[in-house]
């Protein structure tokens, strides 16, 4: 008898197989992992809603992924991911409000948001764990960088009370450099943010992003 995780896996496979026929099978299963999560036995103790809940996430991850990121070059998709980013409007009124009444006028919404993001790699739990899962999932450079992206902004714009997760990121990251001083992210490179060892094989899975 086939589980539940066991069907989500061939459906994807099926959907993947004939919508991106060009990737090879390696890739795609990639992809499926990423989409299942290190955890896929909780779809078996999923009852029908929560099952029907978790398709429509899996749905949201892909489409996320195969819009903006999958296929793409690293800065090409790095940008996207900015762009995305820096479309939302509450985050974008809150960064422009802070730089307005602050004694650093000269740094622009972009050099903030690539800023919180840094912090957001560097000590989010989640993030550093995806980041950890991504590196098992796939050794290809160009896969692993668009799986990460996704997951940013996947993460990035999960609601808190009617707000996106990033903009409670912007606040902390506020109260943070009111007491230690402004992250430096120089904005003539901005794949800067996501050196070589943003997705390493070791055991400790280190992010340096300085």
């Amino acid at each position: 008898m086939t589980t539940d995780v066991e069907q989500l896996a061939l459906d994807w496979r099926k959907r993947l197989a004939a919508e991106y026929p060009d990737q090879n099978e390696a890739a795609r299963q990639s992809i499926i992992l990423w989409l299942l999560g290190s955890d896929s036995k909780r779809f078996d103790l999923f009852n029908p809603k929560e099952l029907d809940i978790a398709k429509q996430a899996m749905e949201y991850r892909w489409r996320i992924l195969r819009q903006r990121y999958l296929g793409l070059g690293r800065e090409r998709a790095y940008r996207n991911l900015i762009t995305r980013l820096g479309s939302l409007v509450t985050l974008r009124n809150k960064i422009q409000t802070w730089v307005a009444l602050s004694r650093d006028r000269q740094r622009s919404v972009m050099d903030i948001l690539q800023a919180v993001l840094q912090e957001l790699l560097q000590t989010d739990a989640y993030m550093q764990q995806q980041m950890a899962d991504i590196a098992k999932y796939t050794t290809d450079r160009r896969l692993r960088d668009a799986l990460l992206f996704a997951s940013v902004e996947e993460y990035c714009l999960r609601p808190i009370r009617n707000q996106p997760l990033l903009a409670y990121r912007f606040v902390n990251y506020l109260r943070r450099t009111q007491r230690g001083g402004l992250t430096q992210v120089p904005g003539r490179d901005l794949i800067r943010l996501l050196s070589e060892e943003v997705l390493t094989d070791n055991n400790d899975n280190r992010v340096n992003l300085s």
